[in-house]
């Protein structure tokens, strides 16, 4: 397995580490799930994401061959900000989904998942043979953080220097220092919840990350708060709830898809417009908890099966991401659980949400 700069302080802090896409990586720390879940929704939670994956494209046709090989319309995205959207495959699976931070018309920044490190710079690599453009890795000499919750801003706002976070709109960056460091600020996060993503060069994040981990309102969280959270905001995990298998109008994520955009993009003719399933919400009653592979059930027949669900810290209730065939979705439906049909209610998403940051203009 590989070790993020963070396994020194890991070990020293009690966290419960597991093998995460062939990374070392916390689950928790010593107060659990809950408490850091929490403190997430309450104050302000730490999380080091370094195992995700980080490169910038650029170049005279860094442009056009990012917004080729992206479903989303980079030509709509004003130079500052970012946008949401897929790497597909020639059948319109896909690959991974990705932000991508328009530095300059030439220069952008792609944030990718832990498990396409490889896989998504092989398919870009493929895609940009050819043309007039470099593509820097800098997974290995970077760190990426996340400082999210009610009182992130605070928190950063006393920390970092040079950089003015009011003017970082949501889905925006900015450049600043933290104790002299240089810092890539990002108003992005995976919560639910306001905060930030900072990148750091690896050799300065044992610094920064005890500087943040020590803050009176931050505490320090593992995986699997980020799972809770993420969830309750109704965000789907690469792997769980899409795939390469899956298409992108299957799980409702089809406003980050632009078939009208000039040129097009890698896997667009493969896109079905009518998708014999849709990814849905569900919310169960009782105290019941759907798991991953648990059936959807309709009126005694098989309608679906769920690909995330926990009992949600927030809402004490379970909730569930479940593919369901459309011919069930507006009819009863429930989930199985030991046997027996628990009754879901369909949920509009997300559960969770607590952005208060505009976008830009």
């Amino acid at each position: 397995m590989r070790d993020t700069f963070c396994l020194a302080w890991d070990q020293a802090h009690g966290a419960k580490l597991v093998d995460f896409h062939g990374w070392n990586m916390p689950v928790s720390y010593d107060k659990g799930i809950l408490f850091e879940h929490e403190a997430t929704r309450t104050s302000c939670g730490l999380f080091n994401i370094s195992h995700m994956g980080r490169l910038r494209i650029h170049g005279p046709q860094a442009y056009k061959f990012s917004n080729y090989a992206f479903t989303n319309d980079l030509t709509q995205c004003p130079i500052g900000s970012a946008l949401y959207g897929f790497l597909l495959n020639d059948k319109g699976g896909i690959i991974d989904d990705v932000i991508i931070y328009k530095e300059a018309n030439d220069h952008f920044l792609w944030i990718i998942n832990a498990g396409g490190r490889e896989t998504d710079v092989e398919h870009l690599k493929r895609l940009a043979a050819g043309k007039d453009l470099k593509m820097d890795l800098l997974s290995d000499e970077t760190a990426l953080l996340a400082l999210q919750g009610p009182k992130a801003d605070a928190v950063l706002k006393r920390l970092a220097k040079d950089v003015d976070l009011d003017k970082i709109p949501y889905f925006g960056f900015g450049r600043g220092t933290i104790q002299g460091k240089s810092a890539f600020i990002m108003a992005t996060g995976y919560t639910g919840e306001d905060g930030y993503e900072i990148m750091v060069s690896v050799a300065d994040a044992p610094q920064i990350w005890d500087l943040l981990a020590t803050q009176p309102e931050v505490t320090p969280c593992g995986l699997g708060a980020r799972d809770s959270l993420r969830l309750e905001a109704g965000l789907p995990l690469h792997g769980n709830d899409i795939d390469e298998k899956t298409q992108p109008s299957e799980a409702g994520l089809g406003w980050a898809v632009k078939p009208q955009k000039e040129g097009g993009f890698f896997g667009r003719e493969a896109l079905n417009p009518n998708p014999s399933r849709k990814l849905m919400g569900l919310t169960l009653e009782g105290q019941n908890i759907p798991r991953s592979h648990y059936k959807v059930l309709s009126e005694g027949k098989e309608a679906g099966e769920v690909t995330s669900g926990i009992f949600s810290p927030t809402l004490k209730k379970g909730i569930a991401l479940a593919y369901v065939r459309t011919e069930f979705k507006d009819k009863p439906l429930a989930v199985e659980i030991r046997g027996k049909a628990v009754p879901a209610a369909v949920t509009k998403l997300p559960w969770v949400r607590h952005i208060t940051k505009s976008k830009a203009k």
